[in-house]
Parts: C-alpha cells; structure tokens; sequence
C-alpha cells in the first residue's frame, strides 16, 4: 500500500511507521521538522516538510496517495491543559480534520484511517464494558475532539471512505506510561494517584494499536467506528501493581487531591484522569483483528525490557 501518514513522528506515529515499513508499504509522512525529516528518510520514508494549516508540498503528496492514516493532533503533552489551551487544541484539531479531507483526491484514496480517542464517548461506568454504540458527556478530551469527529459524517455522506478509531490508553516504552508508572518505581518512589478515584482504563499496547491501522486501512468498514483497546480493562492502580512486579520493586502509592491536580494539570487531564474509559474490543476482534499483548498483564514486559534498554543507553536507570 502507498500510505500517507500524519503524526508520523510522535510515539503512536513512529511505530505506526515502523510497522508499515516491515510489512512492505511504502510510506510518505508529514513533518514540521527537517531533522525528524532527515531520521525518516534513513529508514526509507517518503518525508515531506510542512504543516496540514500552510499550503504546502503535502497537498501534491497527499492527492497521490491510495491510503491515508490522520494522527496529527496540536501538540499539547507536558503543558497545564487550562480551558484557553483546550480551545486552540480544539479549533487547531478541527482545521487540521477539514484541511486534511478537503485535500484529498476522492477518486484515488481507498481508505482513511481518522484516529480520535476515547473521551469522546464520555465516562463509561464501572459495569460491563461498553462498544461503540455508547455515548454520554464527553470528557476530557472529548469535547475538544467532538466537533473534528462528528464532522467527518458529511464526507462519509459525500462518499469519502472514512474508518474512525478510538484508542483507549496506548501503552509503551517511549510513552507517557514510563513517566508516570515505570520511572518513580524504578527510582523506589510512589506513584501519584487522585485521592478517591480508581478508574478503570482500557490500554492498548503501542504495537497492536498500530497494527490496528493498518488492518483496517484493509478491513475496516467506511463509516465504521471501532475502539482499539485490549481484552482486559484495567483499574488504575493495578496498572502500578503490574509495573512494580515487573521492575521487581516495592508497589508504591500516593494519592492527591483532585483540586491540587486541576492546579498543576488544569481542569481536562484532571477530568480525563477521573473518567472511567471501560471499553469492549468486540468489534475489531469480530473483523478478524488479531493482538500481539491481548492484555497489558501481557504486554507490560516487553516495554519494561524495552524501557530499560532505552534508559540503559542514555545513561538513565540505576
């Protein structure tokens, strides 16, 4: 396949890449950075310099391509996340979706893969997993994406070949998950928690959720939505019992209280942090998908061992 990737350079994206790569499709990714330009075309990646809000090369690229995978996102990672941060994400998110699909040659793509994410459907509860018939109050994030994700039904009714997917927490090495669960402990400190709130999550593994993509770039139906999340929710503080058991250290926990958290992360990631995001895979199993780590129980080894080795070579764990 001739795949064009958005958000090829963030950590979903670069094993996204990789992935595609080993599978033999050629692939064309959109970066703003001419260092992170240079590292793709070692690998034998068609990169393209430029921006989805400028007018640019990508738009030539993008025209060429028969199938398309949209992971670019505002970047938003290690800020406090106050409501005026929210609405530039918001209104940059939802012109990146527009400009994207209306730069699209509909007579040549077979396939696009739109990645949003869980929060849009809201707080699932603490019951029986729920599919992707389910929908209460967006949370966290979900508000910020809901006006890209429902947009995207006026071009599937225009006969633009849309796949929506939902990934639940994704899971990794060069992840969010080394910071908040894997460095503490290895360091012998506790992992901060929010006083009273054990949600649940449905992770994913970095690996499978990008294998994901791309079976569905093949097998997904146009219109369709479908979570991309693991056989198995996972309460919070387990997933701190699995890290410690896996860098053999004590389980440590702390917990503070929601206010001091919306003062240091602001009022969407403290939201985000409280949600229940209890969700079933039966879909995508049911279309022929197949997981590499089914369960974190599972999959938390390998990036343990990756980690390591990561933190080894920079000189970083003890």
């Amino acid at each position: 396949m001739n795949i064009f990737i958005t958000g090829g350079t963030g950590y979903i994206g670069s094993s996204t890449v990789n992935v595609a790569l080993r599978q033999g499709h050629q692939v064309t990714v959109l970066t703003r950075s001419k260092e992170k330009a240079k590292e793709l075309e070692d690998t034998g990646v068609r990169a393209i310099i430029g921006d989805l809000l400028t007018d640019g090369d990508w738009q030539g690229a993008l025209s060429e391509a028969d199938y398309v995978i949209h992971l670019a996102a505002p970047p938003t990672w290690g800020k406090k996340v106050t409501l005026k941060v929210a609405n530039a994400y918001q209104k940059g998110h939802y012109q990146m979706t527009v400009r994207l699909l209306d730069n699209i040659n509909p007579q040549k793509l077979k396939k696009l893969v739109y990645v949003a994410g869980t929060s849009y459907f809201g707080d699932s509860g603490d019951n029986e997993p729920v599919t992707e018939s389910y929908r209460s109050q967006p949370k966290g994030w979900g508000p910020y994406i809901a006006p890209s994700v429902d947009v995207l039904s006026a071009y599937v009714d225009k006969g633009m070949p849309v796949v929506i997917t939902f990934p639940g927490q994704v899971y990794g090495a060069k992840s969010w998950f080394p910071q908040l669960f894997l460095k503490p402990l290895s360091q012998n400190k506790p992992v901060t928690g929010l006083k009273g709130h054990n949600p649940i999550f449905s992770p994913i593994h970095v690996e499978d959720c990008a294998r994901a993509f791309l079976f569905l770039l093949e097998q997904g139906q146009t219109g369709d939505r479908y979570l991309l999340v693991d056989d198995q929710p996972i309460r919070s503080a387990d997933i701190t019992t699995l890290s410690a058991q896996a860098l053999h250290r004590q389980d440590k926990k702390r917990y503070v209280s929601t206010w001091l958290c919306r003062m240091l992360l602001g009022p969407v990631l403290t939201e985000y942090a409280t949600a229940h995001t209890n969700f079933s895979n039966s879909k995508l199993k049911a279309s022929g998908f197949t997981y590499l780590y089914p369960t974190i129980q599972l999959g938390i080894e390998d990036v343990v061992k990756e980690w390591k080795e990561l933190s080894t070579s920079k000189g970083r764990i003890e």
